[in-house]
Formats: C-alpha cells, structure tokens, sequence
C-alpha cells in the first residue's frame, strides 16, 4: 500500500482495495465511540471486574480525548483572534516577507487591511498574508 501524499500519489491510496478507507489511520472520535458501543453492548455484566476496569479505563481515554479537541479548538480560536493585533503592532516595521513565489523582500509595513476577518499587510505597495512574514526588525527606544 502506498502512503497518501507520495510521490505519484493523487490525494488518495493507489493500493489496491485498502482496508482503511480514509486517508486518516487515525482512531477518530466517532470510530472510538462506535467501537466504545459494540464493545459495550456484547460486554457481559456477570463476567467480574476485569471487563468494568477494562471499560472504565475506556470512558476516561475518551473523556480526555474529548477535552483534548477542545483545548485545541480553544487553542486555534485564540490564535485566530490574536492575528488583527498582530498584524496591527507591525505598523510602521520594517519587515522581510515571502511572496507566492518564494521571492524574499524587505520593505516597511505601511497598511493592514482585513479581508473576510484576515489581516492583510501592505509592504511597498503589495499585501501580503500574515504568515508570509519571516523577519521584524525590532524598532528602537526613543532618544536612542
């Protein structure tokens, strides 16, 4: 089986019937739960503490796993939301950005636009995404 993403790969297993059939090998939140409920529904209840540990184990890795998308989520929602105060604090700094062609240029930003709720930066006369910023120079302290 080839590994998605190789060299001659189209996005999808080129293997022959995989028995994986999504790209992600992954145990998902709805494949732990479907596995959770199988388990659960063949689980006998005479059989002694083994099984119960086994499945109380079971409900706590999956309570963290839900907490853990969570923060995630939380994560990546703070981050989104931090990116206009970025992108406003680089306001008259000289920058280094890279554009869609991999070309390195240096310029001061002098504009922030936001498009669909993402900062824009204007370096001479160009806007650039946040993320193709690859070097501030740090201004200096008055007086200096």
């Amino acid at each position: 089986m080839e590994k998605v993403g190789s060299a001659g790969s189209s996005g999808v297993f080129s293997g022959q019937n995989s028995a994986v059939p999504n790209k992600n090998t992954e145990l998902g939140t709805d494949t732990f739960l479907k596995l959770l409920v199988t388990q659960m529904r063949y689980q006998d209840p005479f059989s002694g503490g083994q099984d119960m540990g086994d499945f109380m184990n079971q409900v706590a890795q999956f309570t963290l796993l839900e907490r853990v998308i969570k923060l995630q989520k939380t994560l990546e929602d703070f981050a989104a939301s931090q990116a206009p105060i970025q992108a406003l604090t680089l306001l008259n700094k000289f920058v280094e950005v890279k554009d869609e062609n991999g070309i390195t240029l240096q310029g001061e930003v002098t504009g922030v636009r936001f498009q669909e709720g993402m900062p824009l930066i204007k370096v001479n006369d160009r806007e650039y995404p946040l993320g193709a910023i690859t070097w501030v120079q740090g201004s200096q302290a008055a007086g200096e």
